[in-house]
């Protein structure tokens, strides 16, 4: 059987349509029209609810901004702060003599402590500059290490082995 031998056919139905053919076009134009309507509401309805979350979102947003920038400002504020920034230069300077002092009890040659003894002299004129109020500068020169010249690497485990056996 071919499909159109399965289809059901009413022929009363068929002559209503036929007889009523205007009004049916009628009613579907009027149809589509309602539905047009509707969806254009709703895709109004859609577009203000989006707009209005979007406008929150971004408010949200300048809030968090602004309290970021609020809390960066506060935490500047604290390490910028003249009673921190004491604490923060006697711990400096605490570091500096402790470093000298470990340096001086350290098995180091000569010139190490010297470097300590011009360290601790700095040290002591920035203290007095820092409490007298008058910040002096001093150029430093700083000169690097003459280089040695490169040595051959050697295999330390024959040497090892070598002197254990005299060879």
């Amino acid at each position: 059987m071919s499909e159109k031998n399965k289809r059901y056919t009413d022929p009363d139905l068929e002559k209503f349509f036929r007889e009523n053919r205007e009004m049916i076009d009628r009613l579907f134009k009027e149809e589509k029209e309602r539905m047009e309507k509707l969806f254009k509401e709703e895709k109004e309805s859609f577009k203000n609810a989006f707009d209005e979350q979007r406008a929150r979102a971004e408010e949200f947003a300048e809030k968090k901004k602004a309290k970021a920038k609020e809390t960066a400002q506060e935490a500047f504020n604290a390490f910028t702060d003249p009673e921190v920034q004491r604490h923060f230069m006697a711990m400096g300077m605490e570091f500096m003599m402790a470093m000298n002092a470990l340096m001086r009890a350290m098995p180091f040659p000569d010139t190490f402590k010297d470097m300590a003894d011009k360290a601790e002299e700095a040290r002591k004129k920035a203290s007095d500059a820092a409490r007298s109020g008058k910040p002096t500068a001093e150029k430093v020169e700083i000169r690097s290490a003459p280089k040695k010249p490169a040595s051959p690497k050697t295999n330390t485990a024959k040497t090892k082995t070598q002197d254990k056996d005299g060879s």
